[in-house]
């Protein structure tokens, strides 16, 4: 069945909808929130929005409205938002199709997730409306996915135990991670990275601290005026360093004994880290926090195996010839992604260590039962939406808007409603 929107009328409205991704939240509220949500789809094409409605919802319990909205038409995207407490989108390269979206949202109150990976579009949206948003009302909350949602919170939960088993002493002064995940790649994803890579969506050099930006600072250290008036950008006394396994990591945790698995480097730690550079800005961590990230492996030569395919993949993504060939025939069109069997293969297991200023040491695990990077992702946005639409009045920092992580914005309650759903968090030799 297809219904038409009402004003206001949504607690949720997946953008972006015909993606792989956005096929995958269809899905997944249809079986878990189909009775108990009002929700909606929308894209460009109304034709192909009824296509997924037909063939996604088949729980028999859904009927979500159809909004028709290109990314870049302001009036269609005023309408979409007009209609629902809450947006998520799935829609990338999101410096190419996101922009518009989150102006709509600030200006309006909104609420809104997507699962981003491009931190300089990030940076560029705290610079430009972290601002408005808090005044709005408006929480725009990027990284809800596989980038960055477990390394976040897991680092909240990391540095908030720090600090309440020393009863407020002690700060977190270091956190590391081991990854051991098992996914598999969408041409959307795909299509995000080229433009990363070549700077084809406007927004190249994926990660790297800015040398010069408008506020004099990274705007990911961005913090609001504490008197509520127009004194200038302020920047935040916690700061992150971000130091990646760059190649590979013989396993070995500076200052401890304890042999560890050795790590080769992760492609998208400097994602992660920046999003925790963002929740340590805001949420204060410590104020000189170490980030370390890396890919666990059960010996030498897979780790150099990896590290090794890394850096040949990202030298022929850069060079025109190469790239084309990649795309025309290796590599996942937009739109095409992996099987319902792969993806149930799929797994992430995270490992985390986190050293406190006074040398105090705790460990953590996070997992996730099935592809972290698409089906699990769909997963993690739906709830971090829906964490805003619903349990807003359990959110620590409800009231508060502002261009945020999900470790600052939805936190604890977006961790409770992972573990209901599939994932567990548990704190190691505790």
């Amino acid at each position: 069945m297809i219904m038409s929107a009402a004003p206001a009328d949504l607690d949720l409205v997946i953008f972006g909808a015909t993606g792989f991704t956005g096929q995958l939240c269809v899905s997944y509220v249809d079986a878990a929130y189909g009775k108990t949500i009002k929700w909606g789809v929308a894209g460009r094409s109304r034709a192909k929005l009824e296509q997924v409605v037909a063939t996604r919802c088949t729980s028999g319990k859904s009927s979500p409205a159809i909004l028709v909205a290109d990314a870049n038409d302001e009036a269609a995207i005023e309408r979409l938002v007009a209609s629902t407490r809450v947006v998520i989108s799935t829609a990338g390269p999101y410096s190419r199709y996101g922009t518009t979206l989150v102006k709509t949202v600030v200006q309006q109150g909104k609420g809104y997730c997507d699962i981003t990976g491009e931190i300089p579009w990030v940076r560029s949206m705290v610079e430009r409306f972290d601002a408005q948003a808090r005044q709005t009302g408006a929480r725009v909350v990027h990284l809800c996915g596989h980038d960055s949602v477990p390394w976040d919170l897991s680092t909240l939960m990391l540095a908030e135990k720090l600090k309440a088993d020393s009863n407020g002493e002690e700060q977190l002064a270091r956190v590391e991670f081991w990854n051991r995940v098992r996914g598999s790649v969408s041409g959307g994803t795909i299509e995000t990275a080229m433009a990363l890579a070549t700077g084809s969506g406007n927004q190249s050099g994926a990660v790297k601290e800015p040398t010069a930006t408008p506020i004099g600072f990274d705007p990911l250290l961005l913090l609001p005026a504490s008197d509520g008036k127009d004194a200038g950008p302020v920047a935040s006394e916690f700061k992150t360093k971000l130091n990646n396994v760059r190649f590979v990591d013989f396993g070995r945790l500076s200052g401890q004994s304890e042999k560890m698995p050795v790590r080769s480097m992760f492609v998208m730690a400097g994602v992660n880290g920046s999003a925790v550079k963002r929740s340590n800005a805001l949420n204060g961590y410590g104020p000189c926090v170490v980030y370390r990230e890396g890919s666990a492996h059960k010996n030498v030569a897979g780790a150099i195996l990896m590290a090794s395919a890394q850096y040949l993949f990202g030298l022929l993504v850069i060079f025109p010839p190469t790239r084309w060939l990649l795309r025309k025939y290796v590599l996942p069109k937009p739109g095409e992604g992996p099987s319902e069997e792969e993806m149930k293969r799929g797994f992430l297991v995270l490992d985390a260590t986190a050293i406190g200023t006074r040398g105090s040491v705790l460990k953590s695990r996070m997992r996730f039962p099935t592809d972290p990077g698409y089906k699990d992702t769909a997963r993690m946005l739906v709830e971090s939406g829906l964490a805003l639409a619903l349990d807003a009045d359990k959110i620590e920092s409800r009231g508060r808007g502002g261009v945020l992580t999900p470790a600052v914005c939805q936190g604890k309650v977006l961790l409770d409603r992972l573990i209901k759903t599939g994932s567990s968090f548990e704190f190691i030799g505790q």
